[in-house]
């Protein structure tokens, strides 16, 4: 999986509800961090939505800084199957001119992505954080007796479809004995 990390698929399951997001259905991405550089104190975490507000402050220039989290800081899911996002867009309003950056990759959110804005007096900034493509993935559990760990593959791959017939075909306890020796 070209430009995702592992660690961060399970945050990228917390695709929330299609909202309006440049004419295209577009997927909030929640939990990701945004900070204001030039003063730490002041941030926010998106919502379910991918929503995020920063209450009022003073007019000047400030960075954002938007930053994922990696999955073993979330909370773990017991689901077997995820939608998981390629690309993101962040949007920015409530600044003297609105920030649109798109294109952006898994790796790019967990690395950190910085914004500067220009604030009027008394300014609220808010915005979102969203998906854009997006590929259904399945767990492909530990292989008993390898040390090929458990890992998510996309939905109707090769892998997935020699895993899923696998499974379908159960070993009796005699033949996993007999794989064994």
């Amino acid at each position: 999986m070209k430009h995702m990390t592992p660690g961060i698929v399970l945050l990228l399951i917390a695709l929330a509800t299609p909202v309006s997001y440049g004419g295209e259905p577009a997927r909030g991405v929640a939990g990701v961090d945004v900070i204001v550089k030039q003063r730490p104190s002041d941030r926010a975490v998106t919502d379910a939505r991918g929503n995020f507000a920063i209450e009022a402050l003073a007019a000047g220039s400030y960075t954002l800084t938007f930053r994922s989290r990696k999955a073993e800081d979330m909370h773990h899911t017991t689901s077997d199957k995820v939608i998981v996002a390629t690309s993101y867009s962040i949007k920015i309003d409530g600044t003297k001119h609105a920030v649109n950056k798109s294109g952006l990759t898994s790796d790019d959110l967990l690395a950190g992505v910085e914004l500067d804005v220009d604030l009027g007096p008394g300014a609220r900034i808010r915005g979102q954080v969203a998906a854009g493509a997006s590929k259904k993935m399945v767990w492909i559990p530990k292989e008993p007796g390898t040390n090929i760990p458990g890992h998510w593959v996309e939905e109707g791959s090769a892998e997935a479809r020699a895993a899923l017939h696998h499974n379908a075909h159960p070993l009796s306890v005699e033949g996993v004995r007999q794989i064994q020796r």
